[in-house]
This record gives structure tokens, sequence and C-alpha cells, in this order.
């Protein structure tokens, strides 16, 4: 079984049109209670935050604020996402469903992992149906937010076959790393070239992840295999 590990945010969903307005409610918050002064944020300015979990994000962008602060903050923006996702303003990338579809029509057996929460998740699966294209569904709140290195050597022992991780991040090239994986780095997501160094390959938009998965599979497998000269 050839087993394709896709992260969401910023590999499928494109985030920032949901997390931006988002973050803007929660920090416009914190300068109603003195935390911060007031300000708008550009999307372009909240767009490193994306893929991180809540605690780095956190760290990074305000360390001195109040755990509880932090907490409360979190959670506005989680809530807040949760309402624009269901008013319908969530968005994958174009082509994202033709393109799971064409791969998991390959043969692939195709994996999500968000290190999100499970109602974020439940939400996406909800507005789009993911159940159409991918055997399993899983988010960081099942694993107790473990670092995605540790999940992703946790769901190979939960199925069977090769794993290449797919992702915008540099948590996804470790998780890939780290488990003597293959990666493709998505640099129209939110990580940059640096960031992604490590993959074994790129893609530049979606319409090129089919492309990279050929790649990898004819690397893995040299005979001939039905699912490259359909990709």
């Amino acid at each position: 079984m050839v087993n394709l590990l896709f992260d969401y945010d910023g590999t499928l969903h494109d985030s920032l049109h949901i997390y931006a307005p988002a973050f803007q409610t929660a920090y416009d918050r914190l300068a109603e209670r003195g935390y911060a002064p007031p300000r708008r944020w550009s999307m372009e300015e909240v767009r490193p935050w994306i893929g991180l979990s809540p605690g780095e994000m956190w760290d990074r962008f305000m360390p001195d604020l109040p755990e509880e602060e932090k907490r409360a903050s979190s959670a506005l923006i989680g809530d807040q996402m949760l309402e624009l996702i269901r008013a319908g303003q969530a968005r994958l990338y174009p082509g994202v469903p033709e393109i799971l579809a064409q791969l998991r029509e390959s043969g692939c057996c195709l994996l999500l992992l968000s290190h999100c929460p499970a109602s974020y998740l439940e939400a996406h699966a909800a507005r789009f149906r993911l159940e159409r294209f991918f055997s399993a569904l899983y988010c960081g709140e099942q694993f107790g937010y473990q670092p995605k290195h540790a999940i992703c050597r946790e769901l190979r022992k939960r199925h069977d076959g090769d794993f290449l991780v797919i992702g915008d991040r540099r948590q996804d090239i470790e998780a890939a790393r780290k488990n003597g994986l293959c990666a493709i780095g998505c640099l129209y997501g939110y990580g940059g070239r640096e960031e992604l160094s490590g993959a074994d390959w790129t893609a530049s938009a979606p319409a090129e992840l089919p492309d990279r998965v050929g790649q990898w599979l004819a690397e893995e497998n040299p005979q001939p295999f039905s699912a490259v000269s359909r990709i």
C-alpha cells in the first residue's frame, strides 16, 4: 500500500482567509484589555504563524502575555474560525478536490494529519466532504498535540505500506526526516523555500503534486506501477 500523508492548512486549505480575521478579533480583545496597542494586521503579517501550534504562535508573538490570556485568545481564534468555516468562508486551493480524487483513483491511500483541534477538522470535513478522498482524518488533539514526527510514527503502525509526507511547514519535513521518509514541500503554502529546503521535491502549485507523487512512486518502485502512469 502507498500512503500519502497530507498536511491540511497551507497544503490543501488556504487558511489565511479565515485565520487573519479570527486573529484580528482576538488581538482587538487584547488591545481592549490593555495588553497591546490598537492596530490592524495585514494577511501577510499573520501569514508566518499558520501551521504553528497555539503555544508556539503566542510564544513567538507575545511571549510575555499571561498564560490565561494566551489560552483565552487561542480559544477565541478557534471559535471565530469555526464560525467562518460554517459560514462558508473557508476555501481549498484551486483544483484541490480534483487532485485528491485523481490521487485516490490512482491507487494511493490518502491520509490527513492536521495539528489542530478535533472541532476544526470536523468542521472542515463536513464543509468539504473530506471523507470522499481520505481513508482517515487525524488531528493533533487526538494525540495530545505531540510533535508531528511522533504522530507520524504512530500512524505508520496503523497503516501498512510506504509513506510520503506532503506539507508546507518545517514540522512536515521534520516528520518525514525523523521517520526515514520522503517529503514534498509545498512552496505555495506558508513555509517558504528556506524552511522547506529539506524536502525531496517541492511543488509551486497544487497542480504539481500528482507529478511529484509520480516521481516518488517511480523511485520507490521502479517496476511498472499503475499509479505512475495514471497520475
